[in-house]
Parts: structure tokens; C-alpha cells; sequence
């Protein structure tokens, strides 16, 4: 494992608790090294770049996506055993970020858990999740096995798509928690109560998403876009624009979004549609003028 952060933690060991063993452990910081091998008690620790990968059934890299090809680098400065597996854990490179390995011999590839962690779950955490693998023939081969291992799904991500993948996973994910964050702004706002917006908005959101996972977002889709009710997108508009200006360009971006799922799924007619996003570009219009 070249790594000492949440991911390389929970892979690790989860891996662990699966039967494999950790032959070494690779990091930038003594302290964090320090802490895996009293977690972890690999055969050894070592510095990224100050020695040679150790010849094990696969590497990984599971580092920041800035730094993976500086490590990368570093890595491939010492001798590799010809064919060593190398599968690095970022969602949004493919597997030419690892191309220094590649050079030297390595079968390179990329193995990304569509999950969040916090370096303190084990193999719970990736019962039942996909994961996203692309590479060489061989390192996208070693990749499903380890995914099954996980009890996981694997998914073959066509290399040059990868950060189109890796998009609809942050969006699903760090959007999802930033649309959130906004509700409770508003609901903060309409309220002036700073601290009951998650609680009184969770079992909504809780209920929505899992109607939208279970049923399809086309039948989950409620609301005022759906039921073509212009005169409430209307008020919500000026609402925002009164107490919120600044969260208007969002709104009315997730409502433009939102009348295209609605007449994808049938269910709004196209002449309400149009009314709708002609309201909603006056408002962006009006807005972008005073903001001028």
C-alpha cells in the first residue's frame, strides 16, 4: 500500500480482514507510517521513493490525485519485477497517470471505490459498492478479483471516460452534501433558526433519495417542475433573489435540470416547459444586468 491516508486505511483493512497479507506500507509522513504499522503490522514500512516496490500481488497507490504521478516517479526509480500489478485508487486519472510504471514493466490500472471513508472502516464498508476499474488486460483482471474478494461490484470504465465517471460520483456524492448545505441555508433564512434545518429537512431528503433510488428519478420526481406550477418557480425566484441573491445562478441551473427530467420522464408537457425556463432566464437575465 503506497499510502497512508482514509482510503489506504480502510483498504487496507478491509483486505486484512479478508485473509491477505500487507507486505509493506509506503508514506510521506513518519508519523503516519508510524500509526499504520501499529494498525496494520505489515512486514515493513518505508518512505515513498526510498526503495524499491517489494514483488507482492498488487500495489496500490492510493494517494491524492495531484500527487499521483509525482509518486508514480518516484516509484519507478528503482528496479520493478517485470509484470508487477500497480492499481492506483484515484476516480478521476486513468491509468496513464501510472505510465513511469507502465515504462518499467508494470501492468497498470485503476481500482476506485464508489464510497466515502474515513480510514476507519473495514470490510463492512465495501460490502454491496461498485467499483470502478479500467487498465492493462491483466491489472483490470487482478482488479475484479479483488473486488470480488470485497464483495463488491466492478465496473469497467472505459479509459478515456474515466473523468466523466468520476463526475457523476462527486456529483452524486460532494454535490448531493452541497444541495443540502443550500436548504439548510434557506431554511435558515425563511426561519431564523440556525440550528433546526437538518432535522427538519432530513426525512425529506432522506425519503426523496430513496424513492429515487428504489423507483427511478423519472416516477420519484415530485414538486412544482413536475406538476408545471409556474407561478411557485416564480415566487421561489423572487424570493431568492430578495433574501438570496447569491444562491439564484444555482437555483435556476438545478431548475433548468429539473425541467429536463421532467420532460424525459412525460410527465411535463413541452409548452409548460418552455414557460418555465423562460422564467427562469428572465430572472438569470435580471440578475446578471444588476449585478453589472
Amino acid at each position: 500500500m503506497v499510502g497512508t491516508g482514509a482510503l489506504a486505511r480502510s483498504l487496507t483493512r478491509a483486505l486484512l480482514q479478508h485473509g491477505m497479507r500487507c507486505r509493506a506500507i509506503m508514506g510521506r509522513s513518519a508519523e503516519a507510517l508510524s500509526q499504520c504499522q501499529q494498525l496494520f503490522d505489515p512486514a515493513e514500512t518505508a518512505s515513498v521513493g526510498s526503495r524499491a516496490l517489494p514483488a507482492c500481488d498488487v500495489v496500490f497507490v492510493a494517494v491524492s490525485d495531484d500527487a499521483l504521478e509525482e509518486v508514480a516517479l518516484l516509484l519507478a526509480e528503482h528496479p520493478l519485477e517485470s509484470g508487477q500489478v500497480v492499481l492506483h485508487t484515484s476516480g478521476v486519472h486513468s491509468a496513464s497517470a501510472l505510465d513511469a510504471l507502465s515504462r518499467s514493466g508494470a501492468q497498470t490500472g485503476s481500482f476506485h471505490p464508489l464510497q466515502t471513508f474515513t480510514g476507519q472502516e473495514g470490510k463492512e464498508r465495501f460490502r454491496g459498492i461498485t467499483i470502478g476499474v479500467e487498465g492493462s488486460k491483466e491489472a483490470v483482471q487482478v482488479g475484479r478479483h479483488l473486488a470480488d474478494d470485497l464483495l463488491a461490484t466492478a465496473v469497467l470504465i472505459p479509459s478515456d471516460r474515466k473523468a466523466l465517471y468520476h463526475a457523476a460520483a462527486v456529483t452524486a456524492g460532494n454535490h448531493a452534501i452541497a444541495m443540502l448545505a443550500t436548504a439548510v441555508e434557506l431554511w435558515e433564512r425563511a426561519t431564523s433558526d440556525p440550528q433546526g434545518g437538518r432535522e427538519a429537512l432530513g426525512p425529506l431528503t432522506r425519503q426523496s433519495v430513496e424513492n429515487a433510488l428504489t423507483q427511478g428519478a423519472d416516477a420519484a420526481l415530485t414538486g412544482p417542475v413536475v406538476r408545471g406550477d409556474l407561478a411557485t418557480v416564480e415566487r421561489h425566484l423572487q424570493a431568492l433573489h430578495q433574501h438570496a441573491e447569491h444562491l439564484l445562478p444555482m437555483y435556476s441551473a438545478v431548475i433548468t435540470e429539473t425541467v429536463h427530467l421532467a420532460l424525459r420522464s412525460g410527465r411535463l408537457s413541452t409548452e409548460k416547459a418552455v414557460e418555465i425556463l423562460d422564467v427562469v432566464a428572465k430572472e438569470v437575465s435580471l440578475t446578471n444586468k444588476g449585478g453589472a
